[in-house]
């Protein structure tokens, strides 16, 4: 049986097939970039990817990077430029995690220039992550949201980090050709969750090849990173509230029994039985999901699928008859990678590169004492400064909106009244967050 681990929500999990298309007629070919760039089709290429029907209107470009000719493997895309200097200002990808969950979700209720309404319609946010920055969102990895592959299962889907880390390296060397004039701008790798994972492991692809692609750093909000340290909430959910003795006392032994079979390189007993002590905790605390503990159970939340399903958006993206994926092939390949660690490479990765590691205060599932526990571990350069950095206030205007600590090129914050999905939750604080960790701006003084 496969199982999704750490997928964005309960609500939210891309746990559906589409029909290619509605109104039966036949459906275009999805527009896959890499035939173009091969050929020296540059602009042509460009040209095809620009997204021209829908509104309100915005400047964008959508489409297939081939990642894997053997298995015809191809990562979608959905590119924004700068509202600000295109040419100028950095580039950004986002990931959300999972695994299995689209990035489009993130674009469409976390950051992105869209904000997709209770009414599943579209509307500008405010608070767009493309003011001054342009930013990639790619359905990552394979069998995600749009992004497929006509290989067989489960040797066509990425089964570790290594695998995912290079296909999206391939996908980004694509994209710099389609757009030249940003390659030389500063690059940053974003995601959340289960990007916890991938952004480290794209990263380290970087870092480890020989490649165009030259990486200024990357941010992680909320991440799983390294599962050995960050299961243990027992006891911050019982300084909650949310459970009582006993309740702590039989989830604890969850988390000792999880590691146990970690340190035995046990990981799909260990991902199953982190799944099953989940399932504990939302039934004796009566949420459907902790991933912000502020919220009510049962929060409405927009009809991502249904608006994802329509012809005209399909058409609009060039997916042609291309299914939004469910992920759950995409989960069940990477069902071993859950529960290992990929804090070496982390730690290869703070010496060489500006890291920003945050987290929602409310959240439950990749909490931030947890991640305390973890980042302690961490063997780095700075690792002695890092311990005797002073915690400062971190204020947006007049408002305090979290904590942060500096060490020389590594800063953790937590960000005060916002859960797992910080962009969404404090969309004003996350874009200024954001901003001064691209720009390179002090977070507090």
């Amino acid at each position: 049986m496969m199982y999704r681990v750490l997928c964005l929500s309960v609500v939210l999990s891309l746990g559906y097939s589409f029909p290619a298309n509605q109104d039966g007629n036949a459906a275009e070919e999805p527009l896959i970039l890499t035939k173009y760039i091969e050929s020296g089709k540059i602009e042509e290429a460009r040209a095809k990817a620009l997204v021209t029907q829908l509104k309100p209107n915005i400047t964008s470009y959508a489409g297939f990077f081939n990642v894997d000719k053997k298995c015809d493997s191809n990562l979608f895309f959905w590119f924004f430029p700068s509202q600000s200097n295109m040419k100028k200002d950095p580039v950004t990808v986002w990931l959300n995690g999972g695994p299995g969950s689209s990035s489009m979700l993130g674009l469409l209720t976390e950051n992105g220039p869209y904000e997709l309404t209770l009414k599943n319609e579209l509307k500008l946010r405010e608070y767009s992550w493309n003011r001054n920055s342009s930013v990639i969102y790619f359905d990552n990895p394979v069998g995600t949201g749009y992004s497929f592959t006509k290989g067989s299962y489960p040797e066509c889907y990425p089964r570790n980090q290594s695998q995912v880390g290079q296909a999206v390296l391939t996908a980004l060397e694509q994209f710099f050709k389609v757009f030249p004039e940003v390659r030389n701008n500063p690059f940053y790798l974003t995601g959340e969750s289960y990007a916890g994972k991938y952004v480290p492991g794209i990263a380290y692809a970087i870092h480890t090849s020989k490649t165009s692609v030259r990486l200024s750093g990357f941010a992680i909000g909320n991440g799983w990173t390294d599962p050995y340290n960050q299961l243990k909430n027992s006891e911050f959910y019982y300084q909650l509230g949310f459970i009582d003795d006993k309740g702590k006392m039989e989830l604890k032994a969850m988390e000792d029994r999880q590691q146990q079979l970690i340190r035995e390189n046990r990981f799909i007993e260990a991902r199953d039985k982190e799944a099953q002590a989940l399932r504990v905790f939302l039934a004796k605390a009566g949420y459907q999901s902790n991933y912000n503990f502020l919220l009510a159970p049962g929060e409405v939340l927009p009809d991502f699928k249904k608006f994802m399903n329509r012809t005209e958006v399909k058409k609009a993206l060039h997916v042609g008859n291309a299914l939004l994926n469910t992920g759950i092939l995409t989960s069940g390949a990477l069902a071993a990678d859950v529960m290992r660690t990929i804090k070496p490479w982390l730690e290869t990765l703070m010496n060489n590169y500006r890291v920003l590691l945050y987290f929602g205060q409310m959240d439950l599932r990749v909490g931030y004492a947890p991640a305390m526990e973890f980042i302690k571990t961490l063997q780095w350069k700075g690792l002695n400064d890092y311990k005797n950095a002073n915690r400062k206030l971190y204020k947006v205007g007049d408002d305090l909106a979290g904590y942060v600590k500096t060490a020389g090129n590594f800063t953790e914050m937590l960000i005060r009244n916002a859960g797992h999905f910080v962009p969404k939750n404090q969309p004003k604080w996350a874009l200024d967050m954001y901003n001064k960790f691209i720009f390179n701006i002090p977070f507090a003084r």
